[in-house]
């Protein structure tokens, strides 16, 4: 065991090195911030438990990194520390306990809070209100002189207001419009762009030439004096913004930490309309005498700490994988994670698509991987970091045989998903009732997946079939199911049977058909009949529809089990017909791409979108050159703007609606 825990170690140590190396050295980040602090907690945690093997060129020991030889050496008078980082409300309350309980105080602390500015930290020092020296952070002891470069800063003064001697040290970034014109300038002379603002600011700021720093347009933030003399941070700003330094005045005052809780809520919702870059929120004691009170650990302040905003991607470990079967018969494998936040939300889960994906990301039992979030909905494992892989870990192995039915599991040649073929298997049964059942499919209210499950547990029903033959009494049967819901679940039952066809097509569950693709079916067969007749010539020939489409249409078509699920809809009275609409052919909506913008107030989004489409409209998310109209509702923004540049037809509500005829 202790082999491994040492193995462990050494790969984290090895890992985190040459990642800092990347970042600090050469600006080229390879793995994102949130990674980084994962690993390098993992690592202190391992440290803390195993004391004897803390290795002296652990990154645990020392704050910065190294010094590249090109520039003169810089030593700090008074060390440049690191903050230690926190990720959640819950890691900044215990924060605020810590803080109580050294300073003894039964009340609420007073922090200031500062914007965490993503740029590359400077040390500055004037004599007699002249700039003298300005260095990097460096290994937190010695830096590098970056004088020369940091006088090409217009918003910096190289004279202050007033004749003192002081010590200074600011954050160095890079615009949002300086880092794009920057970028764009690197992609038409055929060099690699910067990845982010904070690699360009640290690249920029580090070139020997220093006309090369002149024209990337950098600039800074001063945050504060090194050995101050005022009672509080607070002041101490007000004396480097009055000495003609730049401050970030977005800065706060917060009693206590709810208030502090509050304005990180606030900036990380209003962070992008920033012309900057940040990544975080800076909480500081604001009184200095506690400042000094608390004290610091050789690498960090006790009295402050970074709250960092939460990155669309994140590192966690697999504990496990589990298999879900779809109403296809896809097996889906899912990993099982130890819970980490992401975007607001506790995950435990994440996709792994399919086995392809698997085998791409080379996953063991065990693994260190980095999740995002896709769409803000469904986590997906994106890479795993296979350095700190030890023998312990186990080579995942895709089942061969289904893990609902057991059934033996069928991968086709071409085919990059694993599926189960049983007619039989409950769970795929279960989950095409579900589809079934949708809002947005036959909209049968109160038919919810928990539903679903208890009525094919307890063999009520078990195909999409039985559902229009339910027997109340055994429905009664049921826990927690009353009189009342029995009622309305099978009112609803029966109310589908007057659903479109299109929303009935999309119910079958036909691989690659969604709601767009049954519209246009629909529109083209008119019946369930004839729409059981397709012909590969005739779907080739519609629009939108594709090969590998109107090949799952017709495999779906083709199988008995269909067959036999179409003739009993059709025998249960389900069959809506779609007549052409001879206005729709005139509608000027007719195969145009329309837009929705701003909020309607007679309609919802979805109705519009509804009525359109019953029009023959094409509804796109975007704005381009090919959008035909642009429907606006109030409070109407980017995309009302560039409509008008491209002289698109605006329509205002109240005048669809007059074309609609439903005013």
């Amino acid at each position: 065991m202790e082999k491994i825990i040492k193995e462990k170690i050494i790969n984290l140590i090895n890992l985190l090195n040459k990642h800092s190396y990347k970042y600090y050295v050469e600006d080229k980040a390879e793995i994102s911030d949130t990674e980084y602090d994962f690993l390098y907690k993992e690592l202190e945690k391992l440290e803390s438990e195993y004391p004897e093997y803390i290795f002296k060129n652990s990154p645990t020991q020392r704050v910065g990194d190294i010094v590249l030889d090109e520039f003169e050496k810089v030593i700090h008078t008074k060390p440049m520390l690191s903050l230690s980082n926190t990720f959640s409300n819950t890691e900044l309350i215990n924060f605020d306990k810590r803080i109580k309980k050294k300073l003894e105080i039964n009340g609420d602390v007073e922090y200031i809070c500062e914007l965490k500015i993503d740029g590359l930290a400077v040390n500055l020092e004037y004599q007699n209100g002249m700039l003298l020296k300005a260095s990097t952070r460096g290994d937190g002891n010695i830096g590098e002189n970056i004088t020369e470069n940091i006088k090409t800063i217009f918003s910096l003064p190289k004279e202050l207001t007033e004749t003192v001697d002081i010590q200074v040290r600011g954050e160095v970034y890079l615009p949002k419009k300086s880092f794009e014109v920057l970028n764009l300038t690197r992609k038409e002379k055929n060099e690699e762009p910067f990845a982010n603002p904070r690699n360009a600011a640290a690249g920029s700021i580090r070139q020997l030439d220093s006309r090369i720093s002149a024209e990337r347009k950098l600039s800074i933030f001063i945050y504060g004096i090194v050995s101050s003399d005022n009672e509080t941070q607070e002041l101490s700003l007000l004396e480097v913004e009055k000495l003609g330094m730049p401050i970030n005045k977005n800065y706060k005052v917060c009693v206590g930490i709810d208030k502090v809780l509050k304005y990180i809520t606030h900036w990380e919702k209003k962070k992008d309309t920033l012309p900057y870059e940040i990544d975080g929120i800076v909480i500081k004691v604001n009184h200095i005498k506690y400042q000094n009170i608390l004290g610091a650990t050789q690498k960090t302040p006790k009295w402050a700490t970074a709250f960092k905003f939460p990155e669309e991607e994140i590192s966690t470990r697999i504990l496990d994988v589990e298999f879900s079967v779809g109403r296809t018969g896809i097996i889906t494998p899912v990993a099982l994670l130890e819970p980490v936040e992401i975007s607001g939300s506790v995950i435990s889960k994440a996709s792994l698509h399919n086995k392809d994906v698997i085998n791409d990301l080379d996953i063991y039992i065990g693994d260190i991987v980095t999740i995002k979030k896709a769409g803000e909905i469904i986590p997906k494992v994106i890479r795993t970091i296979p350095e700190l892989r030890t023998i312990s870990n186990k080579k995942f192995e895709f089942p061969k045989k289904c893990p609902s039915c057991s059934s033996e599991l069928i991968n086709k040649k071409d085919d990059t998903f694993v599926r189960c073929i049983n007619l039989n298997c409950k769970e795929k049964n279960i989950r095409k009732i579900y589809h079934f059942a949708r809002r947005d499919a036959m909209n049968i209210d109160g038919l919810g997946e928990k539903i679903v499950v208890n009525l094919v547990e307890n063999d009520i029903i078990s195909t999409i079939t039985d559902l229009y033959s339910i027997d109340k009494s055994r429905l009664l049967k049921l826990e927690r199911m009353g009189e009342k819901s029995a009622n309305k679940l099978l009112k609803s039952i029966e109310d589908s049977k007057d659903v479109t066809l299109d929303r009935l097509i999309y119910s079958l569950g036909i691989l690659n058909v969604g709601k767009s693709t049954a519209k246009i079916l629909a529109n083209k067969y008119q019946n369930l009949e004839s729409f059981s007749e397709a012909k590969l010539e005739e779907l080739l020939e519609l629009e939108d529809i594709g090969f590998i489409t109107a090949q799952s249409i017709l495999e779906y078509l083709g199988a008995d089990e269909n067959k036999n699920l179409i003739k009993n809809i059709i025998s249960f009275g389900i069959n809506p017909k779609t007549k052409i609409n001879e206005f729709k052919q005139k509608s000027i909506f007719n195969n145009k791409i329309v837009v929705l913008t701003g909020k309607l107030e007679n309609l919802t989004r979805n109705q519009a979108k509804e009525y359109l489409e019953s029009y023959g409209a094409k509804i796109s998310s975007s704005i381009s050159g090919h959008t035909d109209f642009l429907i606006c509702g109030s409070k109407a923004g980017s995309k009302l703007k560039k409509a008008r540049e491209l002289n698109i037809k605006i329509i205002y509500e109240d005048e669809l609606l007059n074309i609609m005829k439903i005013k």
